[in-house]
């Protein structure tokens, strides 16, 4: 039999199952989906409906990843990256069974290393989505709080001395394009000669290539993206595969001695404008940011950025009176 029992704002479900007992937080929840859920686990118990009990976290996160790299193919292989510490951790486990105390102690360890909080929201949602489609009665990520990371860096990009050596490269003609436009490698490996016309390069969401934000955006080439355009591909830009872009770019910075991966020349794009005074919200639309919040992080390279502001404390060493 399932029971229930509330303490505070959160309910709480209990059954006992081949002689052990079993409690699982609900979280807020209303009263009328608390029922509901009891009801389920009691159906569960007397047969009647697919046991979920046994069901790994590991088959839950690969049916959602399975789901993730058709719906958000750009941003795929980072979420699996995301995962692997957290997968190591649980993934032989019944998705049901892992207590939320032990999720929640893991990330707090995690936490000084920056990986917890995204591989948390994924986890989070893919066993919502479990539950959704009944493949879990209960998500164990229920009740559990998500550490923010403790980690917090500017954005890097690369200095104008730095932009002419990745330009000598083999495949400079590339890297001056992406820091010029601000493309993201899988927008770049997709775009062809015909994305570019009227002077604007249009990179599109479509079905065989969507961008990250499923929208598109035109970027206007300037001077040093239209050089470089000259010298790419008659059909598409660059014929490769998104991670073989990021492995040719590793490389070529590395042997002019640079620091540094391919979203830098995104970063770079991005902060170049600010520095020459553009508005947050026009580069927030030239980026295809998905939010202003994410475009703030280049707001202190404005030219006027505090300086204004600090120059009102005055002289130092002045004695007050």
């Amino acid at each position: 039999m399932a029971t229930l029992y509330k303490r505070g704002d959160a309910y709480y479900l209990n059954w006992r199952d081949g002689g052990q007992q079993f409690r699982r937080s609900l979280g807020k929840v209303e009263k009328r989906e608390a029922e509901a859920l009891r009801a389920e686990k009691e159906a569960e118990l007397r047969g009647l409906i697919t046991r979920t009990r046994g069901v790994t976290v590991g088959a839950i996160l690969d049916g959602y990843l399975d789901w993730y790299r058709s719906a958000r193919p750009t941003t795929y292989r980072r979420a699996l990256s995301a995962l692997k510490p957290f997968r190591r951790q649980f993934d032989g486990m019944a998705a049901e069974n892992v207590p939320a105390a032990m999720i929640e102690a893991w990330a707090h360890q995690q936490a000084a290393k920056g990986q917890a909080e995204k591989a948390l929201k994924l986890a989070r949602a893919a066993f919502r989505r479990a539950v959704k489609q009944r493949s879990l009665a209960l998500s164990p990520m229920e009740g559990v709080s998500i550490p923010k990371s403790v980690v917090s860096r500017a954005p890097p990009y690369y200095r104008r001395e730095q932009l002419r050596e990745l330009a000598r490269a083999p495949h400079g003609a590339v890297w001056v394009f992406m820091a010029a436009t601000g493309v993201r490698r899988g927008e770049m490996v997709k775009a062809t000669r015909a994305d570019a016309r009227d002077g604007v390069l249009l990179v599109e969401s479509l079905a065989e290539g969507r961008t990250k934000s499923a929208k598109w955006r035109a970027v206007p080439l300037n001077p040093y993206a239209a050089r470089a355009l000259r010298l790419l591909g008659e059909d598409r830009l660059v014929e490769c595969h998104p991670d073989t872009l990021g492995d040719w770019f590793s490389a070529e910075a590395k042997a002019a001695g640079l620091p540094g991966s391919l979203h830098w020349l995104r970063h770079t794009f991005c902060t170049s404008l600010a520095q020459q005074g553009v508005s947050l919200h026009e580069i927030k639309r030239l980026a295809g940011h998905s939010s202003i919040t994410v475009t703030e992080q280049y707001a202190h390279h404005a030219p006027d950025y505090g300086r204004a502001a600090v120059a009102t404390m005055g002289a130092w060493g002045r004695r007050a009176k």
